[in-house]
């Protein structure tokens, strides 16, 4: 029994590792948000995925813990042609936040209401909440990970991309962008268009030959059990 366990398992790693992405981090100028709140100001976000699911690691320049909990952490996407080209409102939660171009995934999270919350949208023709979702809170960072199919998104799959920080309000805009290395607004709800300052990345998938590789060690591991 114990070695079957073990080798259970060792099986689950290598598909662990199978799934497993590399990081891409994007760095934002620091103090560059009109309102002076830190936990308003992007430090950094890393964008990470694996064959189901993408994460964005947001890093502020202070606390989003309480009392100053109540900043709103947002992600627009453009993915494929067409998308959301409203002005100046281009997303579902009702933000003065376009994308010229069309924005056709969002995700609106919150870091205060005990936990916090990330709601994942697409756009087709109007827009659907794909599910909600728990993000991983620390000192200053805001884990969100939610599955691909709830962006439309598939691995290999190159998207254009912009994290934004805004107040409460529903008509707020952005106080920060990560495309953007200036400031990006002068007051809470003066519109705010990404235009060509969106970021560029691309869903990774394990390699040929390295699933090749864990499928053969899967094998040899199984292998050994029965002989065991």
């Amino acid at each position: 029994m114990k070695k079957f366990v073990q080798v259970s398992a060792a099986v689950a790693a290598m598909f662990t590792m199978a799934g497993a992405a590399s990081a891409a981090v994007f760095n934002d100028t620091i103090g560059d948000n009109f309102d002076g709140n830190a936990h308003m100001d992007i430090k950094s976000v890393e964008v990470t995925n694996t064959l189901t699911d993408i994460t964005f690691k947001i890093t502020t320049n202070g606390s989003i813990a309480n009392p100053t909990d109540w900043g709103k952490y947002m992600i627009g996407i453009e993915s494929v042609a067409g998308g959301d080209t409203g002005n100046p409102v281009g997303n579902p939660w009702g933000r003065n936040i376009r994308i010229a171009s069309g924005m056709d995934a969002w995700v609106g999270s919150w870091v205060d209401g005990g936990g916090g919350g990330a709601q994942p949208f697409t756009f087709n023709g109007s827009w659907t909440q794909n599910g909600q979702f728990v993000p991983v809170l620390g000192a200053d960072s805001t884990t969100i990970t939610v599955p691909l199919a709830s962006l439309n998104l598939i691995p290999g799959q190159g998207i254009s991309f912009d994290v934004y920080s805004g107040g409460g309000g529903g008509g707020d805009s952005a106080n920060d962008a990560l495309g953007n290395p200036g400031q990006t607004i002068s007051d809470w709800q003066v519109p705010y268009d990404s235009g060509t300052q969106l970021l560029s990345y691309t869903l990774s998938v394990p390699e040929p030959a390295s699933m090749g590789f864990i499928g053969l060690g899967a094998l040899s591991l199984i292998a050994r059990r029965r002989r065991a």
